[in-house]
Formats: structure tokens, sequence, C-alpha cells
């Protein structure tokens, strides 16, 4: 609850509201990247938080991205001429859970 009255980037929140940190717009940071809606697997200098931060940063972090880049290098590899279907695709609504409804591409055949 705030303990009094807080201005937030031109809102106030007024003393004893709830207040909830949510980390729905994570990576889409218009302040900090070009296109911030805009899926992009290479963008450089990606500090997210997908897997927590500081003491409740996830053990298990270096392994699943090991595992996540040998899966979709294999996958891209073995894709001809793939593209996204829609760019940006199309994002959930609630901002609970932040991130694609699908990811539809289109491929020319698998090699």
């Amino acid at each position: 609850k705030a303990l009094g009255a807080i201005d937030v980037a031109g809102a106030t929140i007024p003393a004893g509201s709830s207040v909830v940190l949510m980390l729905a717009a994570g990576n889409r940071d218009p302040a900090r990247f070009a296109q911030p809606d805009r899926f992009d697997p290479e963008r450089n200098d990606n500090q997210h938080f997908g897997f927590g931060g500081g003491l409740h940063y996830c053990v298990g972090a270096p392994l699943a991205r090991i595992e996540a880049e040998i899966a979709l290098v294999t996958l891209c590899r073995r894709l001809v001429a793939p593209r996204l279907l829609d760019d940006p695709p199309p994002y959930r609504a609630g901002a609970s859970l932040r991130g694609p409804k699908n990811l539809g591409i289109a491929i020319a055949g698998i090699a």
C-alpha cells in the first residue's frame, strides 16, 4: 500500500492505494529499444527480467539459455526461407502473462 500520495509519470497514486509491480512491459521499453514492439531475437544488449534478478535470479537460467539456443539454431538451420506471418505477432491482452498469442511462420520447406 502507498503510505502517502505518490506521483509516478504524471499520475498520482493516492495514499492507501494498493500498488502492484508488473513487469508486463519488460523488453518493450521505447526509451531503450528502437522498435520495442518488433519481435527481434537478435536484439543487442537485452538484459531482460525473464529469469528474475539479483537474489531471485533463476539458478537454471544458464542451462535454459543453452537449451533454447541449441533448439532454435537447429530449427532455423532446417527451415528454408522462414518469415513471420504477422510482424509484430498478435499479443495477449492481459498484463499478467505478456507475450504473443501465437508465433505464426511461413516456410518454403524443411531441409
